[in-house]
């Protein structure tokens, strides 16, 4: 069972979210929930602009048909859309992690489980690497010129090798929907000007439903178990993402900055949660071909807290010599911090039938990492698809 024993609190954000949505829906709306709360800024713009012979343009989140308009596609929730306005999205996503890491030291299989570490007596079981696959099915519609809705449905495949303190290997997997994400952007201010480039602000609000399995099983040494915790395609628990983020323009160049965090609505069925984390995005792009080719860069920083109480079912000790089965069943040993740089190419298509589509890749790798005692990430690649109606 995938529900939380305490329903108040993710009760109370679902409450929170569909206030927010009722009240976008029946205010008189403007382009942006700031317009006319920053008189004084626009105004002083508008002054040193004017000596320049240029006119200041506010609450204006229109951006031209450009290969860059849009972030790298590794990041979500990056720009909004006009009323009545539709976006179908899919993105297809590989992580591959090998070797473990404590703090910011490389450990090798024998050290987990014959040298103690991360903690003195090591392990029966290290693993050795781990892939994940995830496709991920997108939609965001302007519901109006105010708030942009969005959903995301994720498929996850997971895959993990694992070698023994005796050298023998074994593979365990895990498949099936994620948690299944809803959520809404909201234009808070826009300014343009020739000179000034475009500069668009939102926020970002959204929550998941527990869709996702906490409660993989797969063949091991020591039979049919449940899997641990990084084997998981779900939270177990309603989770609250809320967010900021600010986009710039100005000729080819668009550039842009993101922060998300990622909080933990109480404790699920099998008695533990998530940790908390947090996301900070910075990007830039060129478009390289007029209206076709752009190129970006972006880094990404990622903080994630260790997992809060323990799910009983999942086995940490051996039942005959009581020694520590595998690091990934404890939950003291799963947070950590990392920097990713990634490179990206979006390409856009002439519009077809009214509808404008875009082919993006993007791919990187961390180049600083800390960790409780997991494996380490060596690289991430995102391939997407978007189409706007």
């Amino acid at each position: 069972m995938n529900g939380v024993l305490n329903p108040v609190k993710p009760g109370m954000i679902f409450v929170f979210f569909l206030f927010c949505l009722t009240w976008a829906g029946t205010q008189e709306v403007h382009a942006a929930l700031l317009d006319g709360l920053l008189d004084d800024v626009e105004e002083s713009l508008a002054e040193g602009l004017a000596e320049k012979g240029e006119k200041l343009t506010t609450g204006n989140f229109y951006t031209d048909d450009k290969p860059n308009a849009h972030a790298p596609i590794g990041m979500m929730g990056d720009h909004t859309h006009e009323a009545g306005e539709v976006m179908f999205s899919y993105r297809l996503m590989h992580m591959f992690m090998e070797g473990n890491r404590y703090g910011t030291d490389r450990l090798t299989t024998d050290e987990v489980t014959m040298m103690g570490r991360p903690v003195p007596g090591g392990y029966l079981v290290a693993p050795e690497s781990m892939r994940m696959w995830m496709h991920m099915f997108g939609l965001m519609y302007g519901w109006n010129d105010t708030v942009t809705l969005t959903l995301m449905v994720p498929y996850l495949n997971n895959s993990m090798d694992h070698v023994t303190r005796m050298g023998g290997k074994f593979t365990t997997r895990s498949e099936g929907f994620g948690d299944i994400r809803f959520g809404s952007l909201w234009r808070l201010w826009a300014v343009e000007a020739p000179s000034l480039g475009a500069h668009r602000f939102h926020f970002n609000l959204s929550m998941s439903i527990p869709t996702g399995s906490i409660e993989p099983t797969d063949q091991t040494p020591m039979g049919n178990i449940r899997l641990p915790y990084p084997m998981h395609l779900g939270s177990g628990t309603f989770d609250f993402y809320p967010g900021i983020t600010y986009g710039g323009e100005m000729g080819r160049a668009t550039w842009g900055i993101q922060a998300i965090g990622t909080l933990r609505a109480g404790n699920n069925s099998n008695d533990f949660s998530k940790g908390d984390a947090y996301t900070i995005n910075v990007h830039g792009a060129y478009e390289v071909i007029p209206d076709t080719l752009s190129g970006s860069v972006r880094l990404s920083w990622n903080h994630w807290e260790d997992y809060d109480g323990m799910d009983p079912n999942i086995r940490t000790n051996h039942p005959m010599n009581q020694m520590r089965i595998v690091q990934t069943a404890f939950p003291d040993l799963l947070g950590g911090q990392r920097l990713d740089v990634l490179f990206g190419i979006n390409v856009l298509f002439p519009d077809f039938m009214g509808l404008e589509s875009r082919l993006a890749v993007e791919g990187g790798f961390p180049i600083y990492q800390y960790l409780d005692g997991q494996l380490e990430t060596d690289s991430v690649v995102t391939f997407g698809w978007q189409a706007v109606y």
